[in-house]
């Protein structure tokens, strides 16, 4: 019965964060921007079959004990890189979605908001570097 519950909750887990995922995708309108700047309309089902098929490959890369043999330095860049990547993605994802003007409106700390964007900064540059070397 244990085991029964474990399944059915990871199963619960991963049908909403793929569906999470989805809506992601879908709000943000990745595969028709990309067809757009791309101006190859004929080939949207490839992208989104590339799309879907990378993430397949990646979600079986994380479960598996497939590794590579880095140097160290090697590895710094491509963890700058992948910091690079996610903080720009996430506050491309909070322009989009107009979070920080929505929050500055809501809580009128509209001539504090580079403190508030600092912070945000701050906090995100700390819990990577936690994440990073004590984790």
């Amino acid at each position: 019965m244990k085991e029964f519950c474990l399944i059915l909750i990871s199963i619960s887990g991963g049908l909403a964060v793929g569906g999470a995922l989805a809506a992601f995708i879908t709000l943000l309108n990745l595969i028709a921007r990309l067809v757009q700047l791309t101006e190859s309309p004929n080939y949207v089902k490839i992208y989104e079959w590339m799309f879907s098929i990378g993430t397949f490959i990646f979600v079986l890369l994380y479960f598996s004990d497939f590794s590579f043999n880095l140097s160290n330095i090697f590895v710094v860049i491509i963890g700058l890189f992948m910091g690079a990547f996610i903080g720009l993605f996430s506050s491309a994802l909070a322009e989009v979605l107009n979070v920080i003007p929505l929050i500055s409106k809501k809580l009128k700390v509209k001539k504090d908001l580079k403190y508030i964007i600092y912070s945000l900064l701050f906090g995100k540059v700390m819990g990577s570097l936690y994440f990073w070397t004590l984790y």
